[in-house]
């Protein structure tokens, strides 16, 4: 019996707008970010990303 793959549904979303430099993909502050998981916690971990919606708007200094 073969036990079904399972997914993580995790949404993630820009923290600031970036550029990947290795893919020269573009990401908007607060769009949800359409890559696969690996990339995605990559981002995460260097603080480019999240799990939890950003207000809509940046803040103003």
């Amino acid at each position: 019996m073969t036990t079904p793959k399972t997914t993580d549904a995790r949404k993630f979303y820009a923290t600031k707008d970036f550029t990947d430099a290795g893919t020269e993909r573009s990401f908007e502050y607060g769009k949800e970010v359409d890559v696969d998981e690996g990339t995605a916690l990559n981002y995460e971990a260097a603080g480019l990303v999240s799990t939890q919606k950003p207000a809509a708007e940046k803040a103003t200094a």
